[in-house]
């Protein structure tokens, strides 16, 4: 391969091709002085495109790379950016999961209660009424009828204690059912506001989470931007320098051609875990974040 038309990129290459062009001016020196003008010019043509050519690799290298590290900057914010969001979607599901079991417990719960609170109402309301004054007073005339013979009287009075007391016994069901339904309906409402209180510290919780991913995302985003301009940046002026042009600043990208170093090293990195805790309804330490309403017992 002609070294003149496509010197490589290597260290030893370089050399190489400095010496040969240092070659190429002592001969055009010597035609120079030698008066054989042609043959000069023809050398100091051939010098110039070995340099142009030479620069024209140089840049497409220099492009390459610049090309190589936003392209890298932009697969490890990708990266990043899938990690996040399956971080948080994680995070997200798993809230949603134990929001369900603390749910379902609470629910157990009220049912138990539920239950409880009937057996309990129930059992604390007899079945069978306490007689009333008006069939104590039937009862004491039946019994003075009695104490004096008069039979068919206190047949009578008796026959009005019988009906008496198939009303007052009716009358007392329904008065039972009534308490009953009336204390098993309070529960219910009460139990009613309770689950819903229980949802909305659910929801509020879920909508906090939202807002926290929302904001750490925006973060994670300018961040990625301010690094990418700043690199932009430090290519444009890496690039100006190349070509001779007059830059300002400092922290730029130096050319690898030129042995120097550049200020973006190693792996960029946007975020690390969220360092806004784990969202739990459970109760958790004073110093950890969380919601809670109380464990489900």
């Amino acid at each position: 391969m002609d070294k003149d038309s496509n010197p490589l990129e290597t260290d030893h290459d370089l050399e190489e091709i400095n010496e040969l062009i240092k070659n190429l001016e002592e001969q055009r020196s010597n035609y120079e002085k030698q008066g054989e003008f042609l043959e000069a010019e023809k050398t100091h043509q051939r010098i110039l495109q070995l340099k142009r050519d030479h620069k024209d690799r140089r840049e497409a290298k220099l492009l390459d790379r610049q090309n190589k590290a936003l392209e890298e900057l932009d697969n490890t914010f990708n990266e990043e950016f899938k990690n996040f969001n399956d971080d948080w979607d994680s995070r997200m599901e798993k809230y949603r999961e134990e929001c369900k079991e603390l749910e379902n417990q609470l629910k157990q719960k009220q049912e138990n209660e539920y239950e409880t609170t009937k057996k309990s109402l129930e059992d604390s309301i007899p079945i069978i009424p306490k007689h009333s004054s008006e069939f104590l007073n039937l009862k004491r005339i039946q019994d003075t009828l009695v104490t004096k013979h008069e039979y068919v009287e206190a047949h009578a009075i008796q026959q009005q204690m019988i009906e008496l007391e198939e009303k007052e016994k009716e009358n007392w069901g329904q008065d039972r059912d009534s308490q009953i339904k009336q204390g098993l309906a309070a529960l219910q409402k009460r139990q009613d506001n309770e689950l819903q209180a229980f949802r909305q510290k659910a929801k509020n919780g879920f909508d906090e989470m939202k807002k926290t991913k929302a904001v750490e995302m925006e973060s994670l985003l300018k961040k990625y931007q301010n690094i990418k301009k700043e690199m932009q940046n430090a290519h444009r002026r890496e690039k100006n320098r190349f070509d001779g042009k007059h830059t300002t600043g400092s922290g730029i990208f130096i050319s690898e051609t030129t042995g120097t170093k550049s200020v973006f090293s190693g792996r960029a990195t946007f975020s690390g875990r969220s360092q806004s805790g784990t969202f739990s309804m459970r109760p958790q330490s004073a110093t950890s974040r969380s919601f809670e309403p109380k464990e489900i017992s």
